[in-house]
């Protein structure tokens, strides 16, 4: 996921305007009459059209969020092949174009040809405070110029992904109401949920393992500070112990592979991209730590923050906790 490529470091085509639309400021709802669809996203933008969206293109990891609601897409961009990406497994992609599946890649010809009405993006905080750097474009976008040309082919809504995880819930269920989400799958979705937040709640109380989520590539050993991914600190307040990594800086504590070993942790999660098992068991400085000789390496999907997605990660995620035992003194 591109945020990690990110946090580690055009095709130029005629935009065409999009009719009856407009964005100001205002406050955080979303409406809809027989004549008009207003939404204001977690920036405090306003989006109005004349009509509810029923063309959307989105970034993937929001859109298989409204996937999960019942609300498909014309398009989707981002850093994978959505039919290749572990989140989008259960859903049914086809028929949906993909305009970019590269960080910052749009085909903007594709975009429009696609005659959108509204794209869905997300932005993530700058630190700790949750600050949000303006100077800089949603997450995706390559620069701001390249999210003005996307924007003139339709508005933009933006959900922050950063916080309490409870609240980026929140913020996805407003917008997926807005678009036409029926009550009912929401409640069905939440009860589930609920259900999957007891179970992984009493499998973190029985387990005493610790924790450790990691990205890593070759130039170095990323492990996650939970309180600063929304869901990761939902699982925390569930009892799920996390290793709190020593490096400073906001989000990753950055490990190079000569100190890899040290990082800890009796269970590691592994993001879907860059190494995966194999390639960090053949790294001299993890092939003898605990976890790697344990097998106790599983899959972080990084679901997307709906009660769908996340039921269906923390029972998972109950699953590796129950079958995991203390590995590290």
């Amino acid at each position: 996921m591109k945020r990690i490529a990110t946090a580690l470091a055009v095709v130029a085509a005629a935009a065409l305007a999009l009719s009856g639309c407009s964005a100001t400021s205002g406050d955080s709802t979303g409406t809809a009459t027989t004549a008009t669809w207003s939404f204001t996203d977690d920036l405090g933008k306003t989006v109005t059209l004349d009509h509810r969206p029923t063309k959307i293109v989105g970034q993937g990891e929001t859109v298989v969020s409204l996937m999960n609601y019942g609300i498909t897409p014309v398009g989707t961009f981002g850093s994978f092949d959505i039919t290749k990406d572990a989140r989008f497994e259960k859903l049914d992609t086809k028929g949906i174009t993909q305009v970019g599946t590269e960080y910052g890649s749009f085909d903007l010809e594709k975009l429009a040809a696609l005659q959108p009405d509204l794209i869905v993006a997300d932005v993530y905080p700058v630190d700790a405070k949750g600050t949000i750097d303006k100077a800089q474009p949603d997450f995706g976008f390559s620069d701001l110029a390249q999210m003005k040309q996307v924007e003139a082919i339709a508005p933009i809504v933006t959900i922050v992904m950063g916080g309490d995880g409870a609240d980026v819930i929140s913020s996805i269920v407003k917008l997926s109401s807005a678009l036409g989400a029926e009550a009912g799958t929401i409640a069905t979705a939440k009860k589930a949920f609920d259900t999957a937040s007891a179970k992984l709640q009493s499998a973190a109380e029985e387990s005493k393992v610790k924790v450790a989520t990691v990205y890593a590539d070759a130039d170095g050993y990323y492990v996650v500070k939970a309180a600063e991914d929304p869901a990761l600190d939902l699982y925390a307040d569930l009892g799920v112990d996390f290793v709190k990594p020593t490096p400073k800086g906001y989000y990753w504590g950055i490990y190079s592979w000569e100190n890899a070993g040290k990082a800890g942790g009796d269970v590691i999660l592994l993001n879907q991209s860059g190494y995966q098992k194999k390639e960090l068991a053949a790294q001299p400085t993890l092939a003898k730590t605990a976890a790697i000789t344990s097998d106790q390496v599983y899959r972080w999907l990084s679901a997307g923050l709906d009660y769908v997605g996340q039921a269906g990660y923390m029972t998972e995620l109950a699953g590796y906790l129950a079958e995991s035992k203390v590995v590290t003194s």
